[in-house]
């Protein structure tokens, strides 16, 4: 994690129970969350499934979907289907390596992929 961060004070806009915030940098969460926007993440909580959270894994930071399927298979995966290609599947044996640093807080719930499923 050596990237460059920025102390940013709280305001009116800041979420409640938001511990930290990116800028995203690409558009795999597009339309729900645009590239360049501020994504403020509880890290006391996971997100449910489904749902975003940001995940370290690989040496990167990611902002993504995660669902588990039968065979204990982790996936991450992007909301925009023009990337579903950057989808992750993570073996059950290779989850240790992923680490979830928390939820990422929404208005609303963002629906499943219609290509996932």
């Amino acid at each position: 994690m050596d990237e460059e961060y920025a102390l940013l004070p709280r305001t009116g806009k800041t979420p409640r129970g938001a511990d930290f915030c990116l800028r995203l940098d690409n558009d795999c969460m597009e339309p729900w969350i645009r590239r360049g926007e501020l994504v403020y993440v509880d890290r006391d909580e996971s997100p449910e499934e489904m749902q975003p959270g940001i995940f370290w894994y690989d040496g990167r930071v990611l902002c993504r979907q995660w669902c588990e399927d039968s065979t204990g298979t982790l996936w991450l995966l992007c909301a925009n289907p023009k990337r579903e290609s950057e989808n992750l599947s993570i073996a059950p044996a290779e989850k240790a390596a992923c680490l979830c640093l928390g939820r990422v807080l929404l208005k609303k719930p963002l629906p499943m992929p219609f290509y996932y499923g």
